[in-house]
Order: C-alpha cells, then sequence, then structure tokens
C-alpha cells in the first residue's frame, strides 16, 4: 500500500529511488533543488525536456501555457456553476463514455441482430481509445491543474492518465455518430415521436458526456476538441471505408486474413510512443486492440467457413441467427448467457495465462522493451511473483466489472483536490516555477502517488489474449452455447 507523502523533499526522493527523476544537471545539493522557487521547478522541465524528442517537447512547451490558461477559465465556469446535484449528475454520466461501460455494451447488438452495427461500434471505439492514447503519450500534456479546480469523478483510475486530448470526447462523438446514422437511416420505419425522442435522447447524452468533462474539472476546451476530432476521424473511416476494409481483410483466404491481423495490430503495438510519465493509457490501447483481434479473427472465420452466411435469410457474414419466439424471458436469458459468458471468460483466463506465459518468456527469451515495464525473459524474479503482478496489475483496468459497478454506487469520494499521481506532482512544480504570484503548497494536499507498480512485458501479450478471446467468446462461444440451450 502506497503511504501519503507529505511534502515535496519525500515525493521527490520517492521518485528518485524509484528511478523515475534526473539528477539536477549543476549537481546541487537536495536541500537546493527541492527550495518552491528554485531548482524543483528547473527539475520538472527537465524531466521532459531530457527524455522527449526535440518535436514532442517544443510541442508540448508550445501547448502547456493554453492547458494553464484554461485552467483558469475552468475554475470560473465551475465555481459558477457547482452544485451537489450537477457533480452527481455529470460524475454519474461520465460512466456511459467509460472503457467498461462499452465492454459491458458492445457484445449485446452482436446477441441481438446486430451484428454490422456492432463491429462499426467496436472499430470506431478500438481506433478511438488507441488514437486517443496514442497522441496523449506521444506528447505528455497535463489535465487542468488541481487545485484550482476539483475534480469530479468516479474513477481514479482516469486521473492519472495525460490529457490531450479528450478519450470521453473521441468514444462519444464516435458512437453518437454511428447511432445518428442508423437513426436517420431508418427514419421511415420510426413513428415520428420516436425518431425525434431518440435524437433529443442522443443530444442529451452527447452534450452530458462533453460538457460534463469540463464542469467535472477532468478536461479543457482543447482536451474536448481534438478528442472530438479523432472522433470524427474513426467514424469517417468506418463510413466511407468500413465495408471495402473488411472485404480486403476476409476475402483474401484464411492465412492472408491471419497475417494481415497480427501484421497490423502487432505494428500498431509496436510503434505506440514510450510516455514519460506511467500513464495507463497504454494498457487501455492494448486492450481495446485485443478486443479488435478477437472480432477480425471470429468474423474471418465466419467469412471463410460461410457458417452464419448459411443460416440466416440476409446474406450477412457476420450475423448470429436469433428468432425471438420466446418474448421478454428469452431476451433476458440471451443477455445473461452473454454477459455470464464474457466475466467468465475474464475471471479464468487471466490466472491461466499468467501462469504459462512467464516461464514461457524465460525459457525463449522474448523481449519487449518499454520504459515502465521489466523484462520478463531477463529479470531474476520468480515466475510466482510475476504472475501475481500481472494480475494485480489487471485489477483496475478496463473490463472489471466489480469496480464498475462498485465506482457507480459508491458516491461518498466523487470530489478530489489535490494532484492524484506523478504527472500532476511535475506540473504543480514546473507551475511553481513561472509563477508570479503564490506558488501551490504542496505540503497541505496529502498526495498519494499510486501510479508506478512493478509491470512486466509479459502483461502486454497476456493482455492482447485476455481482451481478444473477449471478442471471440461474444461470437463464438454465446453461437454454440445459445444453440445447445434453444435461446
Amino acid at each position: 500500500m502506497y503511504q501519503p507523502v507529505k511534502n515535496e523533499v519525500e515525493l521527490e526522493s520517492e521518485l528518485k529511488h524509484r528511478g523515475n527523476y534526473q539528477t539536477p544537471k549543476n549537481n546541487a545539493p537536495e536541500s537546493e533543488v527541492h527550495d518552491h522557487s528554485g531548482d524543483a521547478g528547473n527539475q520538472a522541465d527537465d524531466h521532459y525536456k531530457q527524455r522527449l524528442s526535440p518535436f514532442r517537447y517544443q510541442f508540448r512547451s508550445y501547448m502547456l501555457p493554453i492547458v494553464r490558461h484554461e485552467t483558469d477559465v475552468l475554475y470560473k465556469l465551475q465555481s459558477t456553476l457547482r452544485n451537489p446535484v450537477f457533480d452527481f449528475y455529470f460524475a454519474w454520466t461520465a460512466n456511459l463514455a467509460s472503457h467498461t461501460f462499452y465492454i459491458l455494451m458492445l457484445p449485446p447488438p452482436i446477441w441481438f441482430g446486430a451484428s454490422k452495427m456492432a463491429r462499426d461500434l467496436v472499430y470506431v471505439l478500438g481506433l478511438g481509445i488507441y488514437l486517443s492514447g496514442f497522441l496523449k503519450d506521444f506528447f505528455c500534456l497535463p489535465r487542468p491543474r488541481s487545485p484550482p479546480l476539483h475534480r469530479i469523478t468516479m474513477s481514479s483510475y482516469t486521473t492519472q492518465e495525460y490529457g490531450f486530448p479528450s478519450s470521453h470526447s473521441a468514444n462519444a462523438t464516435a458512437v453518437s455518430l454511428i447511432v445518428l446514422n442508423k437513426i436517420i437511416t431508418n427514419q421511415d420505419s420510426l413513428g415520428v415521436t420516436t425518431y425525434y425522442s431518440l435524437i433529443a435522447g442522443l443530444m442529451l447524452y452527447y452534450f452530458s458526456l462533453i460538457f460534463g468533462r469540463l464542469y467535472t474539472g477532468m478536461h479543457g476546451f482543447l482536451d474536448i476538441f481534438t478528442g472530438s476530432a479523432v472522433g470524427v476521424i474513426v467514424f469517417l473511416f468506418r463510413y466511407y471505408l468500413g465495408e471495402a476494409w473488411d472485404t480486403f481483410m476476409f476475402s483474401h483466404g484464411f492465412l492472408f486474413g491471419t497475417a494481415s491481423i497480427l501484421g497490423l495490430y502487432l505494428f500498431m503495438i509496436h510503434i505506440y510512443p514510450e510516455p514519460i510519465d506511467d500513464c495507463p493509457c497504454f494498457d487501455d490501447s492494448v486492450a481495446f486492440v485485443g478486443v479488435l483481434i478477437g472480432l477480425d479473427f471470429s468474423h474471418l472465420v465466419g467469412y471463410q467457413t460461410r457458417h452464419f452466411f448459411n443460416l440466416n435469410d440476409f446474406g450477412d457474414y457476420y450475423l448470429l441467427p436469433f428468432i425471438n419466439d420466446g418474448g421478454a424471458l428469452k431476451l433476458f436469458a440471451r443477455f445473461f448467457l452473454g454477459v455470464g459468458l464474457v466475466v467468465a471468460w475474464k475471471s479464468i483466463s487471466k490466472p491461466i495465462i499468467f501462469t504459462i506465459l512467464p516461464p514461457v518468456y524465460k525459457v525463449i527469451g522474448v523481449y519487449l522493451p518499454r520504459r515502465n515495464y521489466i523484462s520478463t525473459a531477463h529479470t531474476s524474479d520468480s515466475t510466482r511473483r510475476i504472475r501475481s503482478a500481472s494480475i494485480k496489475n489487471d485489477v483496475d483496468q478496463i473490463g472489471n466489472f466489480n469496480n464498475f459497478i462498485k465506482g457507480v454506487s459508491d458516491h461518498s469520494k466523487l470530489d478530489s483536490y489535490g494532484p492524484s499521481s506523478d504527472i500532476d506532482y511535475y506540473e504543480i512544480m514546473d507551475y511553481n516555477k513561472g509563477n508570479k504570484g503564490k506558488p501551490i503548497s504542496l505540503e497541505k494536499l496529502n498526495f498519494k502517488s499510486g501510479v508506478f507498480k512493478d509491470r512486466y512485458d509479459v502483461e502486454i501479450v497476456g493482455r492482447l489474449i485476455v481482451y481478444a478471446g473477449v471478442s471471440t467468446v461474444s461470437v463464438w462461444a454465446f453461437h454454440y452455447a445459445a444453440r445447445y440451450l434453444n435461446l
């Protein structure tokens, strides 16, 4: 368990001990380095300057004043509008664009006859999470500062990420455009009241998520705008090129499809930028890339075998056959069967995979170098320790249903004030360096450092397998289970 860090001296000492702290160039004694107005601020800037490429550092330096200026604007906005009702509403509605929520909501369209829509949703969300995470870790721009802002959120996990761009905005934009297109396409079959009610509900959903990121102090205007642009881009890709892309991937044989799927997605993981701080965006991106791998493999098999094509009357290579001849009871049974299979896979697969992979890595000497990951092949740690740490590190990742439900039901810790990660800490030190007014005192903020963990490169492949399995279970395991149970 991490202990509270009471002041800058203790935290800098802890970061230095972990190997995530650079010794000042002037080799000044620590008593001088930790002064608020002196070397501590210089050290914060060097933390990025010495590790980022010149382009990444210059871009970050150019954009950082905008982020800081937005903090003052957001503080005025939050101070003017804040009340307990809005706190509850915007904190809760943020869950509607969380990763775990989408893991729960993406499979049902597959189970209830909307396979193409499900494929579109998985693609825009998977690519949106990957691209927004890529940009976060490439430019290393912080969230708006706290203090002065209060961060109103049910998920402390998301506060450990960089801020630019907003993945919530990317998710909300892409999903809203997919659903809006579906509503407009089917306008003739919908009544006037139903049509405009759906449009109004979609607008409320989108406004709640976008404005909510500003109100809750989680993002600034720049983050929102860029995140929304990412959402538009992935939607346009899927809307105009999705069908052609699927045909290209699946129509040239099983071997070509397999090579294309593995080659593309592993390349995406390979080129993912190294963050300067231990930001969890990479873990989210790996998980959603795994979901895409599993879905593409499942649909590749369906396309090549024509299994679903021969079972439905619509000439659809992906559509699972479903006839609702049992009313609401059958709908609920089908839904809980699917959720049960996904939860069972996640619960069973992780301990098995992280038991098998570490000794395999040690034998064949695989090394996937990343700054905050320990080489499994070259560490002296036992496979038991690696297994334990890898499973523990996945506890707060996407798709953890127990933590999601607990977060939704526990409203006692919505409001956080002060740095919630080492990323925030460095930013406040850097702000204090150039602040002409009163520096922000960290001694009163009771900051806890919970970002840095023992992490092994075996977790990358393990997470890909786990989340690829989520998609596979949602398609093939569900199909055979539902047929066996006559659902």
